[in-house]
């Protein structure tokens, strides 16, 4: 069994997503650009013309994966979605003939892109219409600046999700930069802890001073609660040129991913997918992507391997089955077991996924 536990889908973001209106829907969107900044395909790298959240720059999106808008009277655009998109949607009809045509058997759903209780019935109804298709995440609000009453109001949130038996884990319930180490955090962790459901973190995409106290803090979490599954996703989420200031090796995640609650996503090249800054790195099978996989598999074994594409995202840089053939043809330091292991069977364990 073939477990991709990163995949996509969504309505059209032409449309609210769930939002109050459009408006609501492209401002988060446009919020969301400088961070994206110098990953994705641009017109410029002119950080001049990076929109801010909330400014007034004409936001909008096309039919095909692009984002525009207007700033010091120059037309910009970022490729944020692949081009194979239509309609800004990916449907879960399409990922399912994706998936059939490389073979995988079974897609988890990363939440992302619709407003966060719109999507948990949104994804409730994709996994109750394809249960042997899709397996479930769900995310929250669990910002505690917001007050007891509103955590009481998340947490049911979250048991009712639950009671789904398709929904198997939560993406990033918390907002960044929060002491989730705090007590104020223990309840959600105790919950997630007795529900079984593994929590996906979202580390990186962001400083590195703030990326490596995040990894400390969530090491202290599963330190504290080891029934608590870690996924650590985006290959981290810091992979930089050498010659950027937050660049890092990727040592820094050993002490994390050694302990026994902890997996890590492998098959994020998006990574690597802007020619300007990676060169020859940009090129399939990606060298440093092989590199950084072989260095973790040294230190931790392949048992806490889980391979995610980032369907439809991923058409930005390769084909899905060329995703999939990194680990079955280029991971040469793995045998066949463990190819299996890291393409489905860790993802079966984690996820509680009968053969």
């Amino acid at each position: 069994m073939i477990v991709d536990v990163h995949v996509h889908v969504f309505p059209s973001l032409k449309e609210t997503a769930g939002y109050d209106d459009i408006q609501s829907n492209y401002a988060v969107h446009q919020g969301k650009i400088r961070r994206l900044w110098a990953r994705m395909k641009t017109n410029t790298l002119d950080e001049r013309y990076i929109p801010e959240p909330g400014e007034d720059v004409g936001f909008r999106m096309d039919d095909y994966g692009k984002f525009y808008w207007t700033k010091h009277g120059k037309e910009c655009w970022m490729q944020r979605f692949p081009a194979v998109l239509k309609n800004m949607e990916w449907t879960p009809e399409q990922m399912i003939a994706f998936m059939d045509e490389v073979g995988v058997d079974k897609g988890v759903i990363q939440s992302g892109y619709m407003e966060m209780n719109f999507e948990r019935d949104y994804i409730a109804e994709v996994t109750a219409k394809w249960p042997d298709r899709f397996i479930g995440t769900i995310t929250l609000d669990y910002d505690v600046e917001k007050g007891a009453e509103h955590l009481r109001g998340e947490m049911a949130k979250l048991r009712k999700a639950a009671a789904n038996q398709a929904i198997k884990g939560v993406y990033q319930v918390f907002p960044r930069g929060q002491a989730i180490e705090s007590s104020d955090f223990e309840p959600l962790w105790k919950e997630l802890s007795d529900l079984g459901l593994p929590h996906f973190f979202f580390v990186g995409f962001q400083p590195k001073d703030k990326y490596l106290y995040s990894l400390k803090q969530i090491e202290q979490v599963l330190k504290k609660f080891p029934d608590l599954v870690g996924i650590i996703g985006h290959l981290g989420g810091n992979i930089r040129s050498s010659s950027h200031p937050n660049y890092t090796d990727g040592r820094e995640l050993l002490p994390i991913l050694r302990l026994p609650n902890v997996y890590f996503e492998v098959g994020y090249v998006l990574a690597y997918e802007n020619w300007t800054f990676w060169k020859e790195n940009y090129e399939y099978p990606y060298p440093l992507h092989t590199k950084l996989i072989k260095m973790l598999y040294d230190d931790v074994g392949c048992e806490r391997l889980l391979w995610g594409s980032d369907m439809p995202n991923l058409y930005r840089t390769c084909t899905y089955r060329q995703c999939l053939d990194l680990v079955r043809l280029h991971f040469d330091f793995l045998d066949d077991d463990e190819k299996d292991l890291i393409l489905g069977g860790n993802a079966a364990r984690v996820f509680r996924l009968e053969p």
